[in-house]
């Protein structure tokens, strides 16, 4: 990861987010990475790479989620 790369990820949870950023040998604490808690966490963001991982489809927000994130990959 570059040290201006922002990532995005979409997690069925904030345990499978901290999973995804260890398996990624990456900080979750890092501000440079964001767990998308909510939609809102998505606003003003732009140019941010965007990792979907776990069972994100299954949250109740996920196709709001999913068109907010592709507003950030687009």
């Amino acid at each position: 990861m570059s040290e201006a790369e922002r990532i995005v990820v979409l997690a069925g949870s904030l345990a499978q987010f901290r999973r995804w950023c260890r398996l990624a040998g990456l900080d979750p604490e890092s501000r440079h990475i964001t767990y998308a808690r909510d939609v809102q966490a998505l606003r003003g963001r732009r140019g941010a790479r965007v990792v979907r991982y776990g069972t994100w489809r299954l949250r109740s927000d996920a196709r709001a989620l999913d068109l907010a994130a592709q507003a950030l990959e687009g």
